[in-house]
């Protein structure tokens, strides 16, 4: 008995030493893989010349060549008749709707004009590129006015605002100029993820949230020599902002997000549902009878994508039919109905995948997270949440997963700012760029006032 007792006892402690480390360890949990690119299993030069480019910083302005938009228009023209299977009276009840798809594809080989995107990328957003760890990494730079012709970072709020799937950099250009009437003297750095629009994807695998926080604070700090900063986030974004907070709090000033990554404690569901109230009626969360329809509406992409992204991105690859349907479902599915993305918007960040063939690689941000062998640093997030740096909040009603104030306030221990909006939803950058942009201007105001 005694013996019995004994092993309860060590496996107990065992378990506990095992969770302490993995909530609350040190920093060096989150330890860069040294050299994404695998230029050293081919070319030996080629590496070391890869590495003599380390942290270089050149403008990148896009010139697309035009053999590839005019195969696009090929596909485009070619396509076949869509076959919407069974009609319903909601016809996005089965996934894409086959009759707004095919306005979509219209509009696209008929009126959409990449060579003004790519002039307007190219005059208003100065593109850029470095190499971080191997990896040529884009992103565009935003300077205000005042600093529009110097390296000097002065005068300047710097903000590095983070995209997710399936969005782009291109999210933000309403958001920057929002903020810009604000505030003439913020200055954005918007990268491309690692293995998104126009940023070469890790070779090797690892390349999860974690290992995107450190890309993109070297990015800030060894790239570009920024000693403070704010950051945004939406959807993998804010998981990311989250890591950064946690392992450079000397350099984050603020951080703000829009998808508050979350999930209700086991304990406090009765709490919510039950007992809690906001606004006059019960918690923010689905009601009980609603959670396994959404849910079932909602994950199967994610465990596509956690499990098998290859079997969805490489027809993407080949289809711009497959690239609309795959992603434009989502875009309608977790926006707000009455917030206006126009058919332009929409197809440019479109173009950022298909041009970059990245729609595997940025699906595969999924499986890494999920299941790669640095997924475990993942559980850091947790600890992010609780003890990062301050954190400023958006909750939008359309967001993807629904959480009540109580429970974000308990999650995230240090919010600063929070602000529930009565519209919009995941794409709050494009779909209320103002609205989001007065609260990210409030939480720099607030961080200034208290520092």
């Amino acid at each position: 008995m005694k013996s019995s007792n004994a092993f309860k006892i060590a496996l107990a402690a065992a378990i506990v030493a095992v969770l302490a480390k993995a909530f609350f360890g040190s920093q060096e949990m989150i330890e860069p893989i040294v050299y994404w690119n695998k230029c050293f299993l081919k070319d030996q030069g080629e590496c070391e010349a890869k590495k003599t480019q380390e942290f270089s910083v050149t403008p990148a302005p896009l010139s697309i060549p035009q053999e590839q938009l005019d195969d696009l228009k090929t596909r485009l023209s070619m396509r076949k008749p869509i076959n919407g299977g069974i009609l319903s009276d909601d016809p996005w009840e089965n996934g894409m709707n086959p009759l707004y798809l095919e306005e979509i594809l219209s509009y696209w080989e008929n009126s959409y004009d990449w060579r003004r995107e790519e002039g307007y990328i190219n005059d208003n957003l100065s593109p850029h590129k470095t190499v971080i760890d191997g990896l040529d990494i884009f992103y565009l730079h935003v300077k205000p006015p005042a600093v529009s012709s110097t390296t000097s970072h002065e005068k300047s709020i710097p903000m590095l605002l983070l995209h997710g799937w399936p969005g782009s950099v291109m999210e933000f250009r309403y958001f920057i100029q929002s903020m810009h009437k604000l505030n003439p003297n913020y200055e954005f750095i918007i990268p491309s993820l690692p293995g998104y629009g126009f940023s070469q994807a890790a070779q090797v695998s690892g390349m999860n949230p974690c290992q995107m926080a450190v890309v993109v604070q070297k990015l800030m700090t060894q790239s570009l020599h920024f000693d403070k900063f704010f950051v945004q986030g939406g959807d993998w974004g804010s998981v990311i902002a989250h890591y950064l907070a946690f392992i450079s709090p000397n350099e984050v000033l603020g951080t703000h997000i829009n998808m508050p990554q979350v999930r209700t404690p086991i304990w406090a569901i009765p709490y919510v549902y039950f007992f809690h109230w906001e606004d006059g009626k019960r918690s923010g969360l689905l009601p009980l009878g609603q959670f396994p329809g959404k849910m079932l509406n909602l994950w199967p992409y994610l465990f596509q994508q956690a499990t098998r992204p290859n079997s969805v991105g490489i027809g993407m690859q080949d289809s711009p039919v497959a690239t609309a349907a795959w992603i434009l479902d989502k875009f309608y599915s977790w926006t707000d109905p009455q917030s206006d993305i126009s058919k332009g918007d929409l197809i440019t960040n479109l173009m950022f995948y298909w041009l970059t063939g990245s729609q595997t690689t940025a699906a595969t941000l999924y499986k890494e997270f999920m299941w790669s062998e640095t997924s475990a640093q993942n559980i850091k997030f947790l600890a992010a949440q609780r003890f990062a740096p301050s954190v400023s909040i958006s909750d939008f009603p359309h967001e993807i997963y629904p959480n009540p104030e109580v429970v974000l306030r308990f999650l995230y221990k240090r919010i600063i700012s929070y602000r529930k909006e009565d519209k919009g939803g995941h794409f709050a950058a494009l779909e209320y760029p103002e609205t989001l942009a007065k609260h990210v201007h409030e939480m720099v105001e607030l961080q200034f006032t208290n520092s």
